[in-house]
């Protein structure tokens, strides 16, 4: 027993190492969205035409991950990232600049539902929690790593925008191919089912798959996530992609400086999902939208003050970034990843994964149209307003759904350690 348990132990850190580097390399891909580009207006279009096919990337992610297997879908999902990067590197054509990260942001899309859907099958329900927090600092310091190296390669080559020649986008390329060539290789034996026969599936197992989509919609749990995480994600990806023009623009920094102080966000922002794990694991167990209402008017309370940590000087300001940080990045793979494995059997586990974070790239995408006209009609100084009414109305369906909790039945999810018909 005891050789047994070590060699499914070895396999899950295999697991677990593989796909945090992965995800890792999948934000590579995804931060160089403002490499080289030129007015606000220009990038918010990109962003915006980006995070729309990043929501059917997810879609279709999802249902190829439960349909084919997620690491199949993860390896797919990187190399059409990775094709569509590489062509950038000589793209000087606006059309064709926009359809590359069209493609791209459709690859990007697989990559979500198909690794958690791969966690949600080595790991069971009482110990994903923690697991998906440590998980989760993939995309956050691997987006913050991505940035620095961009910002880096622009800074001080002087090659992101000459001659037709974008290096920014060919590193980024070449680290996603290195995450997806060790993800492939460590994941290359991976074993279909534990040691000897797997217990047959429950009668009602059968049934998951013939109107999945139909499932999912009808499931209360799902459909509060998604419209929670519709404001959640908006938030998140404005902050991610805006807040040096916020500094440079209300605050007064220079570009280097405000660079340099909008990566707190990311910075403090693994933290989030850390303590998240453990509060869940030791204090909450299946209590999430408590958590989540309670983290997000947190979020409210930081974003209303935010003026005043602002105009105490650069302490300040650092604290309210990092607070800022902590509590999305928290929030999100709470409600994102733990809530939705845990709402769904693992058969279902890359669909309501996709379409919950679909439902919330859609909030992505409208995100940088909103803010361009937001700030053009107030300014940036309302900024964090803005923030502060979509954190209430995010905390306030998380209360909602709070209530009606304890009325929530939720079967224990299989594991890959219980079940050996679920495809990896």
């Amino acid at each position: 027993m005891n050789i047994e348990k070590a060699f499914w132990a070895r396999w899950r850190g295999r697991v677990f190492i593989a796909a945090w580097t992965l995800y890792a390399g999948f934000y590579a891909c995804r931060k160089d969205m403002g490499t080289g580009k030129g007015a606000i207006s220009s990038l918010a279009v990109s962003l915006a035409c980006f995070g729309g096919m990043y929501a059917v990337g997810q879609l279709v992610g999802g249902s190829l991950a439960d349909r084919i297997g997620a690491r199949r879908t993860a390896l797919m999902g990187a190399g059409i990232s990775i094709a569509c990067t590489i062509l950038l590197v000589w793209c000087d054509q606006p059309v064709l600049v926009l359809l590359l990260q069209l493609g791209n942001g459709f690859g990007q899309g697989f990559g979500w539902p198909a690794l958690l859907k791969l966690l949600g099958g080595w790991f069971r329900a009482g110990e994903r929690d923690v697991v998906l927090g440590w998980w989760s600092t993939s995309y956050i310091l691997g987006g913050l790593l991505a940035s620095a190296l961009t910002e880096w390669l622009v800074l001080n080559t002087g090659m992101a925008t000459h001659s037709g020649f974008h290096p920014a986008y060919l590193i980024s390329s070449a680290v996603l191919l290195c995450s997806a060539c060790f993800f492939l290789k460590e994941t290359a034996r991976l074993p279909v089912a534990p040691l000897g026969v797997a217990p047959a599936p429950q009668p009602s197992e059968a049934v998951v798959q013939d109107r999945p989509w139909r499932q999912l919609l009808a499931n209360p749990r799902i459909r509060l996530i998604a419209a929670m995480y519709f404001f959640l994600k908006m938030t998140r990806y404005t902050l991610l992609f805006w807040l040096p023009n916020y500094l440079i623009s209300d605050l007064g920094y220079r570009t280097v400086s405000a660079e340099h102080m909008a990566s707190y966000f990311e910075l403090f922002g693994f933290l989030g999902p850390l303590a998240v794990g453990y509060a869940v694991q030791r204090h909450f167990g299946r209590r999430r939208m408590t958590l989540g209402a309670c983290m997000l008017f947190a979020l409210a309370f930081i974003c209303l003050i935010h003026p005043m940590l602002a105009g105490s000087g650069g302490a300040g300001l650092v604290l309210s970034i990092a607070l800022t940080g902590i509590l999305i990045h928290g929030a999100d793979i709470l409600m994102s990843g733990m809530a939705v494995l845990d709402a769904v059997p693992h058969e279902l586990h890359g669909r309501a994964s996709g379409l919950v974070n679909a439902i919330g790239s859609i909030g992505q995408a409208l995100s940088p149209l909103l803010i361009t006209v937001y700030v053009s009609h107030l300014g940036w100084t309302k900024l964090f307003d803005l923030f502060v009414f979509f954190a209430l109305v995010a905390g306030t369906i998380c209360v909602f759904g709070a209530r009606k909790e304890t009325q929530f039945t939720s079967r224990p999810n299989r594991s890959i350690l219980e079940t050996a018909s679920s495809p990896l």
